[in-house]
């Protein structure tokens, strides 16, 4: 099921994703949210803010990633899997991926309670 949301009609699919992950941003601009979140939930509200920061930061340019790399800002900052964990030489430290204190998450959960472009984003 896709859902057409802001930003070029980002593209919403639901699917079931593994390992405690609520949703993904992609570099061909569509995001998935995993289908464990109910439409119209205030937990799906605040996936799709924060995911839409990500997207919004990978349209300028502030962001990016790659199979084996995350960029934030012009730097680039390199996945290893360690224990069967990913994690992310970031600029917080070696942290796991998806982790609070990336800089790039941190200003996602931050927007995870910004309702100003609810409107925008159809939720």
């Amino acid at each position: 099921m896709a859902f057409k949301l802001r930003s070029g009609n980002t593209p919403i699919f639901r699917k079931e994703l593994r390992g405690g992950v609520k949703a993904e941003a992609n570099n061909d601009g569509s995001i998935y949210i995993d289908s464990n979140i109910p439409a119209g939930s205030e937990e799906f509200k605040r996936t799709i803010r924060h995911e839409m920061k990500h997207m919004e930061d990978m349209e300028s340019g502030k962001a990016n990633y790659g199979e084996n790399w995350v960029s934030w800002n012009g730097d680039v900052f390199f996945r290893k899997e360690i224990d069967g964990e990913m994690y992310i030489d970031g600029p917080a430290g070696r942290l796991p991926e998806g982790h609070k204190d990336h800089p790039w998450e941190a200003e996602a959960i931050q927007a995870e309670n910004n309702t100003e472009n609810d409107d925008e984003y159809g939720i």
